[in-house]
């Protein structure tokens, strides 16, 4: 049986596992990262959302996230945003820097929410976005040009101008118009056609077909698709050519955006020395009293047993396979921690109800330093943190603010990586 050793293992290779082993691997700690799969965050849309809509009226855009979190913890001190207020700002911070540094700027809208297009011609809230979709001068836009490719599945020019007209704020006088490009294939995936479009020559088969078009005051909107690695580069230079702001919109996952930031913090662990195991599964947590002392790994070449100092918990919720759910109840699938369920029923008979699925609230209860406790406050292991979806209190869909509550949570996590061990 293969051992390894390490001074942080972190557990799941979604967002927040990501940001707790960037955080720990620049403390100077041994990090490695053990998942059995990439996680959700390759499949979405790739912004940050912290938080979507007002507390107090639930149909309006949050315009200042950071207040409505303030305000979300005094009446909700449970959430997890209630843990992690006193470093959500520098998580931020810290979040733009390693995408900035790793050719892929997350840019943000003076402390308030972007509104976004999307593919399905909505306007979608959101805080952090990548600067190929900070789209600021619609409501200033004498004309909408949005684009598409023919062959591209899932993304229909008509359908976006046809509610953009009903759902943005626009000049009565603004022009929109949809026109489908050709860059010489009959179907197209979002992955093969941004490598694609990476190629000079289409790039100018687009120019071509797209300036003829416009005029004085316009805007052009593509899917998200410039560039495999990162839409900024491929926006500027179409902007530059076609002479007027160009911008990719938001579309429905999975989405190229959220597969180029996963990308782009791996990137940036590996290169900081940090081991990542994918394709493995850990299915035994060995304890000593209340710490834990190494795991149990199931991979394809057998299982091996990793021993660290400090563990970080980031398998997600049910939908990443954190939590399991069968006849007897629901179940924390490594640690066998206890679930924070709550009293009312586990859902409602209407999926979309507009107050969210109560399943969604279920999860791990954790102190301020995110170890798990029980309904006393007991910490259950000391050297044990949690994050991410594994945390109970937190309506993901509704609220706008997965993304949000994995990174700050993640950063946490790895920031407090000797507070916990010294525990």
């Amino acid at each position: 049986m293969m051992n390894k050793k390490a001074d942080v293992l972190v557990i799941g290779a979604g967002l927040s596992g990501l940001m707790a082993a960037a955080k720990a691997v620049e403390q100077g700690k041994k990090v490695l990262l053990v998942a059995k799969g990439m996680g959700a965050l390759g499949l979405s849309s790739g912004c940050i959302d912290l938080w979507g809509y007002d507390i107090d009226q639930p149909d309006q855009v949050c315009s200042r996230p950071l207040q409505e979190i303030d305000k979300l913890i005094q009446v909700n001190p449970h959430h997890p945003y209630a843990r992690v207020r006193d470093v959500l700002e520098e998580s931020l911070d810290f979040f733009r820097k390693i995408c900035a540094e790793n050719g892929s700027p997350y840019l943000e809208n003076e402390g308030g929410n972007w509104l976004l297009p999307t593919a399905l011609g909505t306007m979608r809230p959101t805080y952090l976005v990548p600067a190929s979709m900070a789209v600021k001068s619609l409501e200033e836009a004498d004309k909408i040009l949005v684009v598409g490719f023919k062959g591209l599945k899932d993304f229909y020019p008509d359908v976006l101008v046809a509610n953009l007209q009903r759902n943005a704020e626009l000049k009565p006088s603004c022009k929109l118009e949809p026109v489908l490009v050709e860059v010489g294939s009959e179907e197209l995936k979002p992955a093969a056609l941004a490598h694609r479009l990476e190629r000079g020559e289409i790039i100018d088969k687009i120019v071509q077909q797209v300036k003829p078009l416009l005029s004085p005051g316009a805007v052009v909107l593509f899917p998200p698709v410039l560039g495999s690695s990162g839409g900024a580069g491929m926006a500027g230079r179409l902007a530059d050519e076609l002479g007027c702001p160009v911008y990719e919109v938001s579309n429905i996952p999975p989405a190229l955006p959220g597969d180029r930031l996963q990308k782009t913090l791996l990137h940036h662990l590996k290169t900081r020395g940090v081991e990542v195991i994918i394709g493995s599964t850990v299915t035994t947590a060995h304890l000593e009293g209340n710490r834990c002392v190494k795991v149990t790994v199931r991979c394809l070449s057998g299982t091996m047993t990793i021993s660290a100092r400090v563990f970080v918990l980031a398998t997600g919720s049910f939908l990443g396979g954190g939590l399991e759910a069968d006849i007897e109840g629901i179940k924390e699938s490594i640690f066998n921690l206890p679930v924070q369920i709550g009293a009312e029923e586990w859902s409602v008979q209407e999926f979309l109800d507009l107050k969210g699925q109560p399943f969604n609230k279920f999860g791990i209860a954790v102190n301020d330093h995110l170890q798990p406790v029980d309904e006393s406050g007991q910490v259950l292991v000391k050297n044990l943190m949690v994050t991410g979806a594994n945390l109970a209190g937190c309506n993901y869909p509704i609220e706008k603010c997965g993304n949000g509550v994995a990174l700050a949570t993640g950063y946490k996590a790895g920031k407090l990586v000797e507070v916990v061990h010294g525990e």
